[in-house]
């Protein structure tokens, strides 16, 4: 799925509640400068764009960041600020106002010192006001423990290329040890007839992991939020929403 951004966009197409998050969060610090760590394919930079933002965008996927950049053609955008780079060890010469790592991203990062490099880079381009904040879901021991044989129907979408339904079907296998959930989508047409199978695997972070290695990478915590209203966070809360200073 990964290397095929027209089916992720497809896919993400009822993904938007975020959008208006990191807008106000933004427009709250009247922040001049902005860089998004796996921008993906523009469902966050590209609004962020639209509003005038001076947006800069870097991905590990070399798809990804072309695709973003063919959205943005008919754009007076310098396309050149979104970057093929791997967000564990990137030096882009400048610092920024607002840094941040949106839906679930970080969860690509499998291992603590993965995290802890990225972190460290980021550092690198953050001046004394920058604020850099997370956004990542707090694992549901339901979704982690269920039967690994068992699929669950998650969502459909409209397959922009053959211009169809489609459902996902999830089937996972989360690794206690290492924390690593990994995850098999079957994505069938409405005959029940499988068009693609993707695999892709997720670190599963707690919140108590997440809050020492931020920790320990002398990172302060200045807000922890457990949802898009900036509630506190809470026994209850669905999301890990961090705004730190250095």
């Amino acid at each position: 799925m990964y290397n095929n951004p027209n089916l992720y966009d497809d896919i993400m197409w009822w993904k938007k509640d975020d959008i208006v998050f990191w807008s106000s969060i933004i427009e709250s610090m009247d922040a001049n400068n902005i860089l998004e760590l796996c921008c993906g394919t523009g469902r966050i930079g590209m609004p962020l764009i639209n509003q005038g933002l001076d947006y800069y965008g870097l991905d590990l996927s070399n798809n990804f960041v072309n695709h973003f950049k063919s959205k943005l053609k008919d754009s007076d955008y310098n396309s050149d600020n979104i970057i093929t780079a791997d967000a564990r060890n990137f030096n882009l010469n400048k610092t920024f106002d607002f840094i941040f790592i949106g839906f679930n991203s970080l969860a690509h990062f499998m291992t603590n010192q993965d995290i802890i490099d990225c972190f460290n880079s980021i550092k690198n381009h953050m001046h004394n006001k920058t604020i850099f904040a997370i956004d990542i879901f707090v694992p549901d021991p339901s979704f982690l423990y269920r039967d690994n044989h068992k699929k669950i129907n998650i969502m459909d979408f409209l397959c922009s290329k053959k211009n169809k339904k489609m459902n996902i079907l999830e089937s996972i296998n989360y690794n206690e040890s290492t924390e690593v959930n990994h995850i098999n989508w079957e994505i069938i047409n409405e005959q029940n007839i499988t068009q693609f199978n993707y695999q892709f695997d997720m670190r599963m972070l707690f919140p108590d992991t997440l809050n020492r290695i931020l920790t320990d990478c002398n990172y302060n915590i200045q807000n922890f939020y457990g949802d898009y209203n900036c509630n506190n966070f809470n026994e209850n809360s669905e999301k890990q929403i961090y705004l730190c200073t250095k």
